[in-house]
């Protein structure tokens, strides 16, 4: 299971069936973002929102019952795909790689997504402010322990699974540090950052891995 049930109060109240109304949705996601990265989270509402959108605040309203629900339609959608890019990475063409190859090419992917900024970090807060962000955020990182879990004992890792799942946390911890980082640097930086990430992956996946 991929997927995490989306609490009720913070579901759509309608799906966008038509194109004019996913057109609508997809304008106040986009305006939603632009102004949590501005004002952050905490300094919009559904008026703000809807005011940036050029739409009537009742429009908002049809689809989004308020404003938190925004914020976890964007986390929520987020997160699932990058929850389907890992098993994108389960094709044959992937698992015939050696592991630096393998996580190389997981690593580009990730990287390749530019939302971490406009999402994560915009969102910071919510993360362990509210149960139902807070849940949403358990359940990826549970899914990636297991999915990285399950190639490193592909690659040859024997070590028990607590300890496996230590190296996750500390990988995982490592890369939200580095998200926090990279909006703030130059793109050159930022390159320079990425390498020195995946360098200190392998230098940890050499210590439980088959060469």
């Amino acid at each position: 299971m991929i997927e995490l049930a989306v609490p009720a109060h913070l579901q759509l109240r309608k799906l966008p069936k038509q194109k004019r109304s996913q057109a609508l949705i997809s304008n106040i996601i986009q305006c939603t973002e632009n102004l949590v990265q501005r004002f952050g989270y905490q300094a919009i509402n559904t008026n703000s929102i809807a005011e940036h959108a050029g739409i009537h605040v009742k429009s908002l309203y049809e689809f989004f019952p308020n404003k938190e629900s925004i914020f976890y339609y964007i986390a929520d959608e987020w997160l699932l795909s990058l929850r389907k890019m890992c098993l994108a990475y389960e094709a044959q063409d992937y698992l015939a790689l050696e592991w630096r190859s393998y996580f190389w090419q997981l690593h580009q992917g990730c990287k390749a997504d530019n939302r971490y900024a406009k999402n994560y970090n915009s969102l910071q807060g919510l993360w362990d402010l509210m149960p139902e962000f807070t849940a949403l955020d358990n359940f990826h990182r549970q899914f990636l322990i297991e999915f990285h879990i399950k190639h490193f004992r592909r690659f040859g890792a024997t070590q028990p699974d607590a300890n496996l799942i230590t190296l996750c946390h500390f990988l995982m911890a490592m890369e939200d540090g580095l998200g926090l980082v990279l909006a703030q640097v130059s793109p050159e930086q930022a390159y320079q950052l990425s390498h020195m990430h995946f360098d200190t992956l392998c230098f940890h996946l050499e210590k439980i891995l088959d060469n």
